[in-house]
């Protein structure tokens, strides 16, 4: 059994390493350890392992970047994570690196005995498999060689194919270069060499030659295989070609006690490589090539008679009763056609492909044209013709043919003209096949190479094929304008996520059929793969046709709002690029395309974008900024700002919104506005959501600890659409609560109205699990979105936070406040309290106050605040007292 090897990569000082040693090497495996990342991964670059027992945490890199290591260097290794820190993430992390385990430290004996051989199991299983197929490659290695010798035995009875085998069948047993085969004639003491270079080469020749006493006598009356090696100056054999015989590996051929010669392979003068099997199956195939050769002399001896029995069996094959057995017996349908008379021999079988029975077609050849289509009649008679005469080798068409049910089916016919004394053709005979089932799946492939097969619709290889020919017609037409529309669904993938990819799947089939649907039959809808698809519209008369498209499809779109009993908003960006650009290569009016999506994406989703070159530029700077935020909470470049939230009613200090800020290397200090869309897109506005999370409610308890109140501030945080479908939302929620010791009340949730619309169901389900932890829950952006109030009582929503857009226009022009009155209205009737975003004038905070309004923030109160200045306001609020702070906070102008 092979010994398995486990590397330990532990930097433990309390001896857990020792203790994981002591306890594997009884159970018999190889222990090797590693105490940092460095000397792991040069082990497992030198070492064929079996399994990784991985700590977390290392002096020198983490864990997890060993794993990034062996799936860049495609090193596949087993690996058990041990970790003692206590968080969700690690794991989840580990196991998206392929980790097959997660335990905790200190490790449990039998915990880490069980995963081991959880992760060895499959390990061993292909061991056991290389092992069967090496055994049955061996097998069947035997059986080819086998089978090519007495292939020649009961088929052709060649003595020279004969002999070419035996010889060719040896060399491959044994893996030599080169080997021959003797027959021995005694009675003038000469052999009959039959020599081989090699199988691929299969150049051989058949020499008389000398064979010195001493090989007779060692070879021929032994049974067994020998081994001989001579020396240099003292070869076994010396042929007339000048080849030395010095050394080899020989086995004599005896059949029925006499003795007929010797097999003998030659392999670079050294037989180090020949193994016993080798001689064991050489042995054997003496004894075949024996029975071979003795058939083969049978077959020299009767090779008149042979002539004669062939003869006489082309005579009986020209007969009417064989031909009659041999036209039944087919399974090709066979025709034959006397051109003299102008009648045609169907067998039975050719009728029996086009459904008929043998009595219901005739002998004329209007039964074969008739039948066939009309497409391909002409074709079909053209290539007979020019069979008949002369032009070409043999007939040979496929085509197809009228069935009794109607349909049409492929047929192969071939055939063959037989010529008279004057040279003209007289006969012609063949077959037919019937090859619709191939025609059928060669149709599928050419479909499947250049269609999407979810939705039907072209594909990238096809579009781009019809978008050069586009671009090359526009070259000597200018006035033939094109446009592409390059679409991306918007959020598609928190669909797939949160729905299923078979809802996905279903809405990718409908908008598919949508856009086919509603386009001229020159135009061309593609899709590219995900949620991508692409439109070349042809022959436009300008830019305001793709536009208007553009604007129809988005229209369009809001029809798809129900699917599998699943309501949801579906929008797409949409990239436009025109033909009036000059493109030279298709894959430049791509690029351009795919750049104005990107564009109408930056723009807040739900619109599309014209090229123009300045867009280029937006674009590298944006993934410029995207590698940027990918490290940026790695490099500690994000912190978070504060901004008070007040009771309007006694002007007291209620809590703080947390407000995420990048500290930017070289652009400096960037608002939300500057990177949160790119982060959404990005997916990377998770990993950021989460972090906020938690040092937002690490801050939070700090304060309520040092700076008591009652009741206790409380915290606000955003959450992003693609963070509240995350299946360990709630979990990550808890996590963050009993870590910090947070009272779950003073945490409040905010999600946008637009988010808790395009996730209905998953929102309404995250809400109330949220609700049941006794997290508090606000719409952000309450009235900017789309007009859900419809679907408001359906959410545990604690309370409705008015845009700054309507609270900045309170008492602006006499503006009355209706729409805010409205939304506080709505609030309060549904059993919510209101929170006032952006009042910056003490007439705006009156109006909210005066309107029933409970919370309020804003610049009038102040900006967002670092972590220092934040803690510097609730100390100044405890010195002079809220009351105090509360009449500065509502003064009247």
């Amino acid at each position: 059994m092979v010994e398995e090897k486990i590397l330990v990569v532990d930097c433990d000082s309390s001896g857990s390493v020792n203790l994981i040693e002591k306890l594997l090497s009884s159970s018999g495996y190889e222990i090797l350890t590693a105490e940092d990342g460095r000397g792991a991964l040069e082990i497992a670059r030198s070492q064929e392992l079996s399994l990784l027992l991985l700590d977390f945490q290392l002096p020198d890199i983490s864990g997890l970047d060993i794993l990034r290591w062996l799936s860049e260097y495609h090193i596949r290794i087993p690996v058990i994570l041990m970790t003692n820190r206590d968080t969700v993430q690690i794991p989840v992390d580990a196991f998206r690196l392929g980790v097959l385990d997660c335990l905790s430290k200190p490790i449990n004996g039998e915990m880490l005995k069980q995963a081991i051989k959880r992760a060895l199991a499959p390990f061993r299983l292909q061991r056991e498999k290389e092992r069967l197929i090496t055994q049955l490659e061996d097998q069947v290695s035997w059986i080819k060689v086998r089978s090519e010798v007495i292939k020649s035995i009961t088929s052709t009875l060649n003595l020279d194919d004969v002999l070419r085998r035996i010889v060719e069948s040896g060399v491959h047993i044994t893996g030599a270069e080169e080997g021959f085969l003797a027959l021995l004639d005694r009675e003038n003491g000469q052999l009959y060499l039959r020599a081989v270079k090699n199988i691929d080469e299969d150049k051989s020749k058949t020499i008389r030659l000398p064979i010195e006493d001493t090989l007779i006598g060692e070879v021929i009356n032994s049974r067994r295989a020998y081994r001989t090696e001579r020396p240099a100056e003292a070869p076994l054999l010396k042929l007339s070609t000048g080849f030395l015989v010095r050394s080899l590996l020989y086995v004599p051929l005896i059949s029925k006690g006499r003795t007929l010669g010797v097999l003998a392979v030659i392999n670079h003068n050294s037989y180090e490589s020949f193994t016993l099997r080798d001689e064991e199956l050489l042995t054997s195939l003496a004894d075949y090539a024996a029975v071979a050769l003795e058939n083969a002399s049978l077959y020299e001896q009767s090779q008149q008679e042979i002539i004669e029995r062939k003869r006489v069996e082309q005579a009986l094959r020209e007969s009417e009763e064989r031909y009659a057995l041999a036209v039944r017996g087919a399974n090709d349908g066979l025709w034959d056609w006397d051109l003299r008379s102008n009648q045609i021999y169907f067998s039975p079988r050719w009728k029996t492909m086009l459904g008929y029975a043998d009595d219901a077609i005739g002998n004329s050849p209007r039964e074969w044209w008739g039948r066939i289509h009309p497409e391909d009649s002409e074709r079909v008679k053209l290539t007979i013709t020019s069979h008949l005469k002369g032009i070409s080798n043999h007939f040979e068409s496929e085509h197809r043919m009228l069935h009794k049910d109607g349909t049409y089916r492929w047929m192969l016919s071939r055939g063959l003209a037989v010529c008279g004394p004057d040279g003209s053709a007289v006969r012609m005979s063949g077959s037919q096949s019937d090859i619709t089932d191939r025609k059928v799946a060669e149709e599928k492939l050419l479909h499947d190479a250049f269609y999407d097969t979810l939705t039907g619709l072209p594909n990238r290889a096809l579009f781009m094929d019809r978008l050069k020919y586009a671009i090359e017609h526009f070259k000597r037409r200018k006035d033939d304008l094109f446009a592409v529309l390059f679409l991306d669904l918007d959020r598609f993938k928190d669909i797939n996520d949160s729905l299923g990819h078979m809802v996905g799947d279903e809405l990718l089939i409908e908008i598919a059929k949508l856009l086919r649907g509603g386009l001229r039959a020159t135009d061309m809808v593609a899709r590219f793969g995900g949620d991508e698809f692409v439109i070349l519209l042809d022959d436009i008369e300008a830019m305001e046709d793709a536009k208007r498209i553009a604007d129809w499809i988005q229209q369009e779109l809001k029809s798809l709002t129900y699917m599998f009993e699943h309501e949801f908003y579906i929008t797409t960006s949409i990239g436009i690029v025109s033909s009036t650009v000059n493109y030279q290569r298709a894959e430049e009016v791509l690029r351009d395309a795919d750049i104005a999506m990107y564009s109408a994406k930056a723009r807040g989703k739900a619109r599309y974008a014209v090229f123009d070159p300045s867009m280029r530029e937006r674009i590298m700077n944006r993934l410029a900024l995207e590698t940027d935020l990918r490290q940026s909470i790695e490099n500690q470049e994000l912190w978070i700002e504060y901004q008070p939230i007040v009771s309007l009613k006694d002007g007291c200090l209620r809590g703080f919104e947390a407000l995420v800020r990048w500290q930017h290397p070289e652009r400096g200090p960037l608002l939300p506005g500057d990177f949160i869309s790119l982060a959404e897109d990005t997916g990377l506005i998770i990993a950021i959501d989460r972090w906020v999370l938690h040092n937002a409610c690490r801050q939070l308890r700090l304060w309520q600890i040092q700076y008591p109140m009652e009741p206790p501030l409380t915290m606000n945080v955003n959450l992003s659409g693609k963070q509240i479908v995350q299946p360990d939302l709630i979990q990550e929620v808890k996590n963050v609560l009993e870590e910090t010791g947070l009272n779950p009340n003073t945490l409040k949730l905010e999600i946008t109205e637009s988010v808790i619309m395009e996730n209905n169901e998953i929102t309404s389900e995250a809400f109330k699990k949220l609700n049941e932890v006794g997290v508090q829950i606000q719409i952000d952006d309450f009235g900017t979105g789309y007009s859900s109030l419809g679907y408001l009582h359906k959410f545990p929503v604690n309370a409705l936070k008015v845009d700054r857009s309507f609270v900045q226009r309170l008492g602006v022009n006499g503006q009355d406040p209706d729409i805010v009155g409205t939304v506080l209205t709505l609030a309060h009737d549904l059993g919510m309290e209101a929170v006032a975003e952006g009042m910056e004038t003490n007439e705006q905070m009156q109006k909210l106050k005066e309107l029933g309004c409970e919370y309020g923030q804003g610049f009038i109160i102040s900006k967002p605040l670092v972590r220092d200045r934040a803690e510097a306001l609730i100390r100044r609020i405890l010195e002079v007292g809220p009351a105090e702070w509360s009449e500065k906070v509502l003064k009247v102008d």
